[in-house]
């Protein structure tokens, strides 16, 4: 058979160089496609070879990444443990300056509360009146957006049908491709099941029935 059908292969030399290194050839997807078994059955062992490392390769690295965290735990653990033994002597000297700290604190912060208090009154009732224009604020807004997001549902509603067939045209695309691949001159395309939701029929009836339903 004469090949016409490698145009990515004029401008993609070094690519293809590298996919045959990988051991995926040109030649031997061409041999393929034009039915050779040995070219079928080796492309099928190295797919199977493909499968088993996908298969494995998560728990090899699970259990390698395991392993250096445990062991990076192991370390940290100890220089916590050597760490907080230095911090502990820190602290017994610490606490008792700070008894001393503390009593100067105590008659520093009862001063402060009293200035607070009087300071906390003016901005409570500023808080307040602020309050009260942004809860009027957000009701107006949620409002404004409880419509769009009620406009915005029935827009998804009507378009439901036309996604669905697009979705399904493209799922039933995929579908017969695989399986004239699979079948080769034996497929049988009556076989493959195609989804219609915009037939006529099915148009007409949703058309009636919305009509009824907005009366």
């Amino acid at each position: 058979m004469k090949h016409t059908r490698n145009y990515v292969g004029k401008h993609g030399k070094r690519l293809s160089d590298r996919a045959s290194k990988l051991g995926i050839s040109n030649s031997l997807i061409t041999r393929c496609i034009d039915g050779d078994e040995a070219a079928l059955r080796e492309v099928g062992d190295k797919g199977n070879e493909g499968a088993r490392i996908l298969t494995i390769m998560p728990y090899i690295r699970d259990n390698a990444m395991a392993f250096l965290k445990g062991t990076g735990e192991y370390n940290k653990t100890l220089a916590d443990i050597y760490k907080e033994a230095g911090a502990t002597g820190i602290a017994i000297d610490r606490s008792t300056a700070s008894t001393v700290i503390a009593n100067l604190k105590y008659g520093h912060e009862r001063s402060e509360i009293a200035h607070e208090l009087v300071n906390g009154r003016t901005l409570e009732n500023q808080r307040h009146h602020e309050s009260l224009d942004l809860i009027k604020l957000r009701a107006y807004i949620d409002y404004h957006m409880s419509q769009v997001d009620h406009l915005y549902s029935e827009q998804s509603q009507y378009a439901r049908p036309n996604n669905a067939q697009v979705a399904a045209d493209l799922s039933y695309r995929d579908e017969k491709d695989k399986y004239l691949l699979t079948h080769g001159s034996e497929a049988d395309l009556s076989n493959l099941p195609q989804k219609q939701y915009l037939t006529e029929g099915l148009v007409r009836k949703f058309r009636s029935v919305m009509s009824t339903f907005f009366e």
